[in-house]
């Protein structure tokens, strides 16, 4: 699949050098002030008539309404492990090892929780799927859509762990998540893809929620960014004595064309190839 995209875009970018080098006699093209890509203003200047750069748009506003529809998606999917962890505490009190004394330091090297979906719309060739491994605190997802069509697609997933925290009062600390990602993401002939990568803690007992960025990208008209590397991210939140929370890795995936053009963003094995993860070794609470 990769090699398939690398394609596509040595393709594109033949075509649009010739289309400069016909062009380059006439007056210069005015560059629109909002594009914020070098691809983005390449694939403006493809076309005299700016055909490429509105379908690129185009592409653009249905990637936005999938990820929109994802993150709904992950909200639902996240209530839900709330909700499932409170009935299994209540039956069970199997997550009773899973409790932080407000105040005391604690680390967690293994994932109890988890979920993953994905979402499409429009008419277009596309592969994708999600998963997640609670025993390798892994998650994935991948979506290719294309060559040509009218629509997109998306997939996440995320995977963490939840804990009680006891005791009265507050404390700051800082929650601590260390790992790697692997990815790609691309785009040819006007394709549009993002890839996001976030640390999340959520506060399930009032519905609060912290976000730190670990990874970010996107490519539209012409782009290749391939990614392989550790992150070390953390975030510094007041802590409640007699509150749940799920600390939680999540990755989010999403593709989409609009005429020609092919896009992708591969952070797992959905796709057909083995490439692409993120993963964690563990999470840290410190005080």
């Amino acid at each position: 699949m990769r090699n398939r995209l690398r394609n596509m875009l040595v393709i594109g970018t033949l075509l649009i050098c010739t289309l400069f080098v016909v062009t380059a006699s006439a007056e210069s093209i005015e560059k629109t002030a909002d594009i914020s890509t070098k691809e983005k203003e390449i694939a403006s200047h493809a076309s005299n008539n700016s055909s490429s750069y509105a379908d690129l748009k185009e592409a653009e506003n249905i990637r936005m309404q999938i990820e929109k529809e994802m993150e709904s998606q992950i909200t639902a999917s996240v209530e839900k492990a709330i909700n499932d962890s409170k009935n299994t505490k209540s039956l069970s009190g199997t997550l009773a090892t899973n409790t932080v004394t407000l105040g005391t330091d604690k680390t967690f090297y293994s994932a109890n929780t988890g979920s993953s979906g994905k979402s499409k719309w429009g008419v277009a060739p596309i592969l994708y799927g999600s998963g997640y491994t609670t025993s390798s605190n892994k998650a994935t997802g991948a979506t290719v859509v294309g060559p040509g069509g009218y629509g997109g697609g998306g997939a996440w997933s995320w995977v963490g762990t939840s804990f009680y925290v006891s005791g009265t009062g507050s404390r700051t600390a800082n929650i601590r998540m260390n790992g790697y990602i692997e990815g790609l993401t691309s785009a040819a002939a006007g394709g549009s893809s993002s890839s996001k990568v976030h640390l999340i803690l959520k506060d399930s007992t009032t519905g609060t929620e912290y976000s730190t960025e670990i990874y970010s990208e996107s490519a539209g008209g012409l782009g290749w960014y391939e990614v392989g590397e550790s992150f070390n991210k953390g975030l510094a939140v007041n802590i409640q004595g007699g509150h749940n929370y799920i600390a939680y890795l999540k990755v989010q995936t999403s593709a989409s064309v609009y005429g020609a053009g092919e896009a992708g963003s591969d952070f797992g094995p959905q796709d057909g190839d083995s490439g692409g993860y993120t993963k964690y070794s563990n999470v840290k609470i410190d005080f």
